[in-house]
């Protein structure tokens, strides 16, 4: 019976097992569409044997227990290609939307095409300054870039508030997974206490695995009791057993929060891959504030009443008390240490609050940092772009938490997508304004001109201030600006502004009132009366206003301060963020002030002469006396550059004897033919070089020619002397060496209205001429001018209002200018005349041998400063508009008008790279030579008081009366410097061009979607491999899982043949029993 029963046991067990074996098919045949099933199979053991007579006998078939196929390596590895792939998808889903914001292939839209069209219009504003369509053409170009700046950078807002709704989903949704995982683990360890595996619940958790590899990169690992603990990127905990963390989205930002609540932000750094990790770097491409780098304490601080602190908070609201002292230390973004102490008496000054602290800690770094508070933690956020070397700590009564911790800061290893875009924006902005704020339309501004930026207060507040000139330490503004004011009859004056010396930390007043300070010195403003305010500026809403009173007109150049930028003068584009710009609403409504030509000079050529004919104010005696010690007048004759003009080109260094002589007269002019009478006895006499005492006597004959004449005078000097006519003169000049000088004296050939008198030609050790004139004693005013105008090169007469009258003959082309000087030994000299007649030609007396006294300089007829040192100014720039030097040349020193000329091209001034000279109506030209660095200059008058220089008022000095500027239409200097910013390097685009650096950003773009879409196409191939690879091994084979059906299904029916038999075997036994 036991072999019976034994058996009933067995086919029983076996029916059992075959039962369940089925089982486990129809499960895994159910389950043949379900990717996150993994295969199952029963596992069959004996159970085991009876002992017996013949040796043990088995008992049959048990289930030990049913396994899993899954390979945890080749998950592990298939949820890692998850992650890249969830990357790529993300990625190329974005960089899909900002190839059509950047698509540069539609013809006539792309920001390229739009870009050459607008410097097209400069240019061809540059050729036609005047043309009214060339102006209007630029206008409406610069609309359409502003247009497409707006929309691309729409495009950008549009696709960052898109990945903000994707990462609020994924963070709820990586939420809700951690959450499933946790719940899972506790079934898990629950079920599989007993020893046994979970195999359906472990696929379910390892689905939500999978599911959440692709979401984020992860690290995950099975306890010892069957729980998966998961980690986020760079070690932020998602899952512990049954214990989660949470994701928490705000805006765009994204933070891991701890167990205390406490949330440190995530970013692509932390969370590298995945949809997340790839919504991330999306997004640190889309927005620009990734681009500045911060500092952060790592810690949440608190106020009294338990809130975080904000900015309005008090330092008493903190707990402190009493006198309170704060150290700071750190870096810039250059890497300049910074340092500083800010004390504090809370006792007497109780409303002190962080904004105050932090404003203190920006002005330690210059303003070149915002310091602010977000959630309760302190920042420090650098102003500039891109990599940076900044760091902060800061020590006191207070803990603000350590600020070294890198996962509280934000580190920048180069420009985003969204910075560099708005790097070129930006510098296209800046480079066009920075030119057109400096340049003049076709007229000036009048009335009233408002600038573009405002601030609430502080100049620092304003757009550029970090571009601002300042000096080394960086704590006060340096440069200037030129302010051009045209009055009601058009004369034009140069106003600079020097900000020296203004506080980073002044208002915006502060700066209104320096530049009417500068206006006051000029005298176009004075505070106390409205009537004599001319042009002045005010702040209005938080922004510089210049008021021209009517008739008056304005306009700008040569800003080296940056002021005029920074405030919005004169700009073509308004707005500094490429996001939001537009071309200039006024030049929109006036096209004519868009700016096309500059003020600045490269030659300059005075509206008044600097050298005249010389008029006496009142009427004249012409036959006035002079005093007896008057005998001789001097003139010196200058060229265009003020350069000695000799009278003889022949050995002009030779002293001479010379006669103008009148008519025709010739060498073989017959002596009867100039009014000598046959028989008259010419005598004339002298003394040589070395002294000797010489006489002779001409008899004239009919037959005489003045050359016979001139043979005499050889002879009579014993040959050593040389007489000829040249250029319409006699000359009778020395061969030979002597310490006496040459004499000729013949009242005969002097008393002869042909030959006239006896003038001197000089010459000092000095190597310089000039021309000695006779003066007889008690010689009239009349015969004086006429030995004048008898020379060459000038004329001198009384007119016919009995008016003196001395000046350049207008048909010479020779001399430009001349001076005069005469031996008298008091006041009442020819040229004491002059000057008494306010005839101001440059004059001196005494012998031109020796030193002289200077009698008037011709400065005479300008109104310099009495006391204070006059100068004259110029300021000198390069091609660029940089400031060079100033080159100054004093006025008052005893030079004359001409010493000016002179000094200015001198040798040792040939550095500043200017030329002056005198055309030939005596006006003043000054021009750039070419040469060095200086390509244009500003002119003006100053006055040195020992400490300052300062301008002179508009209606005094040198080149004020000068009327040395003009206002030229035509100039297209802007317009061509802007239309040459096409093909100029940029230093802020890394010294590419505006262009050349737009176009890599668009090919940038493109090479990122290329690239991201090849890996993407590799990495689903991969994948699929690799599932390939899984399913063999984890899928479901219906084939195969119907060859164990048919297997069990006999088998369940051969175990229940053993009980049909094994009865009737019973059955047997029971009935033979019976």
């Amino acid at each position: 019976m036991a072999g019976l029963t034994s058996t009933l046991n067995i086919a029983k067990n076996s029916l059992l097992a075959f039962q369940l074996a089925t089982q486990v098919i129809g499960h895994n045949i159910s389950n043949v569409n379900n990717e996150a099933y993994s295969r199952q199979k029963v596992v069959e053991t004996t159970y085991p044997p009876s002992p017996s007579p013949v040796g043990p006998i088995g008992t049959g078939v048990r289930i030990d227990f049913i396994k899993r196929y899954f390979d945890v390596f080749l998950e592990r590895n298939l949820n890692l290609k998850y992650t890249d792939l969830g990357l790529y998808n993300a990625e190329e889903s974005g960089l899909n939307v900002l190839e059509s914001l950047f698509n540069e292939v539609s013809e006539g839209v792309g920001l390229t095409t739009v870009l050459k069209n607008f410097w097209d219009s400069w240019q061809a504003l540059a050729n036609t300054p005047e043309n009214l369509a060339a102006r209007t053409q630029v206008l409406e170009n610069g609309k359409l870039i502003s247009e497409i700046f707006q929309s691309k950078f729409q495009g950008l807002r549009d696709l960052e508030n898109q990945i903000g709704l994707k990462l609020k989903t994924m963070a709820e949704n990586i939420n809700k997974i951690s959450s499933q995982i946790a719940e899972l683990n506790l079934q898990i360890t629950a079920l599989e206490s007993g020893g046994k595996t979970a195999n359906d619940l472990r696929d379910q958790r390892d689905n939500l695995i999978r599911q959440l590899s692709q979401l984020a990169s992860i690290q995950y690992f099975e306890t010892k009791e069957g729980a998966y603990n998961v980690v986020l990127g760079k070690g932020f905990n998602l899952v512990n057993l049954d214990r989660t963390w949470k994701l928490e989205i705000s805006g765009t930002d994204l933070y891991w929060v701890d167990t205390s609540g406490a949330k440190v932000p995530i970013s692509s750094k932390e969370v590298a891959s995945g949809e997340l990790g790839g919504w991330l770097r999306l997004l640190e491409q889309l927005s620009d504030k990734y681009n500045y780098e911060y500092v952060s304490g790592n810690k949440i601080n608190f106020n009294i009443w338990g809130r975080a602190i904000s900015e309005s908070d008090k330092l008493s609201d903190l707990g402190l008390s009493g006198t309170v002292t704060f150290n700071v230390t750190g870096t810039d973004h250059f890497g300049n240490a910074i340092s500083g102490s800010i004390s504090y008496d809370l006792s007497t000054n109780p409303d002190v609050t962080l904004r105050d602290l932090l404003d203190q800690i920006e002005g330690f770094y210059n303003y070149t940092v915002k310091a602010y508070i977000k959630d309760g933690r302190l920042f420090v956020e650098d102003k500039f772009r891109g990599p940076g070397k900044i760091s902060f700590s800061i020590s006191g009564p207070f803990d603000f938490g350590n600020f070294s911790d890198p996962a509280y800061q934000r580190r920048v290893e180069e420009l985003n997508l969204a910075g560099k875009l708005k790097l070129f924006g930006e510098d296209l902005v800046k480079a066009v304004n920075e030119l057109h704020t400096q340049g003049v339309g076709l007229t000036f501004y009048t009335g009233e001109l408002e600038g573009a930026y405002s601030a609430q207060k502080y100049i620092k507040e304003l757009p550029y201030f970090l571009d601002l000139a300042k000096n080394q330490t960086g704590n006060q503004f340096t440069g200037f600006f030129y302010i051009w004011i045209k009055n009601p009859q058009g004369q034009i004056t140069p106003v600079k502004v020097s900000v020296e010396g203004l506080s980073v930390n002044a208002t915006l007043d502060d700066l209104a009132n320096m530049i009417n300070v500068s206006l006051q010195q000029a005298g176009f403003y004075d505070p106390s009366d409205p009537n004599a305010t001319y042009l002045k500026v005010l702040v209005r809403g938080g922004k510089l206003v210049f008021q021209a009173k009517d008739g008056y007109a304005f306009a700008f150049s040569n800003d080296t301060s940056g002021i005029l930028l920074s405030t919005g003068i004169n700009l073509f584009f308004v707005g500094t963020d490429p996001e939001d710009f537009s071309v200039n609403n006024a030049l929109v409504l006036k096209p004519e002030l868009i700016a096309s030509g500059k003020m600045d000079l490269n030659a300059l050529r005075t509206e008044n002469s600097l050298f005249k004919t010389y008029k006496s104010v009142s009427t004249v005696n012409p036959f006035q006396t002079f005093d007896n010690s008057l005998s001789k007048i001097y003139l010196r004759f200058y060229d265009d550059k003020v350069n000695q003009v000799p009278l003889f080109d022949q050995n002009p260094y030779n002293e001479k004897v010379f006669f103008v002589l009148g008519g025709n007269v010739s060498e073989n002019t017959k002596l009867t033919d100039l009014g000598f009478s046959d028989g008259t006895i010419i005598n004339y006499g002298g003394t040589l070089y070395d002294g000797t005492a010489v006489a002779g006597t001409f008899t004239v004959n009919p037959f005489n020619t003045v050359k016979d004449l001139m043979e005499g005078i050889r002879a009579t000097y014993n040959y050593t002397v040389e007489v000829y006519i040249k250029d319409g003169m006699l000359c009778i000049e020395n061969k030979t060496a002597g310490d006496s000088q040459l004499t000729f004296n013949s009242v005969e050939l002097t008393q002869n209205s042909y030959f006239g008198p006896n003038y001197r030609w000089n010459v000092t050790p000095s190597q310089e001429y000039f021309v000695e004139i006779p003066v007889a004693t008690n010689e009239v005013l009349s015969s004086i001018l006429a030995k004048i105008d008898r020379l060459p090169y000038l004329r001198a007469y009384v007119d016919a209002e009995n008016k003196a009258v001395l000046g350049l003959e207008a048909t010479q082309t020779r001399a430009y200018a001349f001076e005069i000087g005469d031996n008298s030994n008091n006041v009442n000299g020819f040229i004491d005349f002059l000057s008494a007649q306010q005839m101001y030609i440059p004059s001196f007396r005494g012998d031109p041998d020796v030193a002289t006294l200077r009698v008037t300089t011709g400065f005479e007829d300008f109104d310099l400063d009495p006391i204070d040192e006059d100068y004259l100014s110029f300021y000198l720039f390069d091609k660029k508009g940089s400031y060079l030097d100033t080159f100054r040349v004093r006025l008052d020193d005893g030079k004359t008008i001409l010493d000016v000329i002179k000094e200015i091209n001198s040798p040792q001034n040939a550095k500043y790279g200017l030329s002056a000279r005198l055309d030939r109506s005596g006006k003043l030209i000054i021009e750039t030579t070419g040469l060095y660095q200086t390509a244009t200059f500003v002119v003006q008058d100053e006055f040195y008081d020992g400490i300052n220089y300062t301008q002179t008022k508009y209606d005094q000095g040198f080149i004020n009366a000068l009327k040395g500027y003009e206002f030229k239409r035509g100039d297209n200097r802007t317009a061509q410097a802007i239309a040459d910013l096409s093909s100029v390097t940029r230093k802020d685009l890394n010294y590419a061009t505006l262009e050349d650096y737009y176009s890599s950003l668009v090919g940038e773009v493109g090479s990122a979607t290329k690239a991201v879409k090849d890996n993407k196409n590799f990495l689903e191939t991969l994948i699929s491999q690799i599932k390939a690879i899984k399913d063999s091994i984890s899928g479901v084979s219906l084939d195969e899982e119907m060859t164990n059906l048919i297997k069990y299904q006999q088998a369940f029916a051969a175990a229940a043949k053993i009980l049909t038999s094994v009865e009737d075997m019973l059955e047997t036994l029971i009935n033979a029993k019976r």
